[in-house]
């Protein structure tokens, strides 16, 4: 079996994510060049509070633009045998390496919330959860191909 990388990857946002998201963050770089431009630079005791104001107001627009922006992918590093699911907000991102054991199967189930899931399972039963559907066709069909292009078994479950 070639070793290989394999990213699997949604795409991009909704449309309407990306608006919320791009929203918040001009609104949060907005109040940022407002302050600096209103408020002269002082080392007094008003202008540090006014200041501590504005960082709350700031944390509280990427602490709403945040969800609306990151988007998940996943990242299998075959010749190092190695996972990790990679959260990015456009250019800047974060995910640990995990190591994994041999692959053994994908496999796909309707959970509690009636979405069907795609996992990977490897030889100790870790289970890494790469997707759910709302249509099980869609689930099925996804994990067949993933599965053929991994060249493990598939296992379909309801």
């Amino acid at each position: 079996m070639e070793k290989k990388n394999v990213v699997i990857s949604f795409g991009k946002r909704a449309v309407l994510s990306r608006l919320l998201s791009a929203f918040f963050y001009a609104a949060g770089f907005y109040f940022l060049i407002l302050f600096f431009l209103k408020k002269p630079f002082a080392f007094s005791e008003k202008y540090v509070i006014s200041f501590l104001h504005l960082l709350e107001l700031e944390l509280y627009l990427i602490g709403f633009a945040l969800p609306f922006s990151v988007s998940v992918s996943h990242h299998f590093n075959f010749d190092e045998m190695k996972y990790r699911r990679y959260y990015f907000v456009g250019p800047i991102g974060y995910g640990k390496w995990q190591k994994i054991k041999k692959l053994d199967r994908v496999s796909t189930f309707l959970n509690s919330r009636n979405e069907c899931e795609v996992n990977i399972w490897d030889i100790k039963n870790k289970r890494y959860k790469i997707a759910a559907f709302d249509e099980i066709d869609n689930a099925v069909e996804y994990g067949r191909d993933l599965a053929k292009n991994l060249k493990i078994k598939f296992k379909e479950r309801k």
